[in-house]
């Protein structure tokens, strides 16, 4: 018993973070739901050791993949939930909120990077381990998503 209740407190503390990841990737909420839902039988379906990190990050690394499996199978462009706002990771204010125009112009790797820095607080190293990229290349992909965030929000009125 100790194993499923060790289960369910992974659950309650990842499961709202991974349906917002899976939201502002793209999914709709119908969708981030069946996804998130996935992305947890698929994380007791897999030995975690094959992770080098953490259980959260290994459990971020599955989502996406199951999202992009989603998005490959439906060949057709993901609704945005009308009811999400997205936080401004391109500022120093946490509760600046990025409009959906901006943040839908962005591509899927700048939303899903800088999601995964300023949102869920994931380090260089952890996002390289999540996207398969160098720790160097999350750099420079972060500073050029950023870059474009702010030109966006600029071109929007917003900055």
């Amino acid at each position: 018993m100790q194993g499923e209740e060790d289960f369910a407190s992974f659950y309650a503390a990842h499961h709202a973070g991974i349906w917002a990841y899976l939201a502002r990737l793209g999914a709709s909420s119908a969708v981030a739901s069946d996804l998130a839902q996935e992305t947890f039988v698929r994380w007791l379906e897999r030995d975690a050791s094959e992770f080098r990190g953490s259980a959260r990050a290994y459990l971020y690394r599955i989502a996406l993949h199951q999202f992009i499996d989603h998005v490959r199978r439906s060949r057709r462009e993901i609704a945005w939930d009308d009811e999400m706002a997205v936080t401004a990771p391109a500022s120093d204010a946490p509760d600046e909120v990025i409009p959906r125009s901006v943040w839908a112009r962005l591509t899927m790797r700048q939303r899903q990077l800088l999601w995964l820095a300023y949102a869920e607080g994931f380090s260089h190293d952890e996002i390289a381990a999540m996207t398969r990229l160098a720790p160097d290349s999350i750099r420079v992909l972060l500073s050029r998503a950023r870059a474009r965030c702010q030109a966006l929000m600029e071109e929007h009125g917003d900055a």
